[in-house]
């Protein structure tokens, strides 16, 4: 059975499927933490509008900027 197999191919095959699989969980990290920083800015907005503290929650939400912008740079379509 080892006839059967293109051991010539399968390698490079394997490579593709994992960049594409490597792909597709970068731009599912960048809708997340697009959605969570969305997210995020309106609570933020509208507990400042309500007089409360939002210190810690803009500083947790500058730590989400920052994983952004770290996935952005490292997204292979952003070279």
């Amino acid at each position: 059975m080892r006839g059967s197999i293109d051991s010539k191919r399968q390698p490079i095959q394997m490579l593709q499927r994992s960049e594409d699989r490597s792909a597709n969980i970068d731009a599912e990290l960048l809708e997340t933490l697009e959605s969570r920083l969305a997210d995020g800015y309106t609570r933020i907005e509208a507990a400042r509008q309500l007089g409360q503290d939002v210190t810690a929650w803009e500083a947790f939400w500058i730590q989400l900027l920052h994983q952004y912008e770290a996935a952005v740079d490292d997204f292979p379509e952003a070279a």
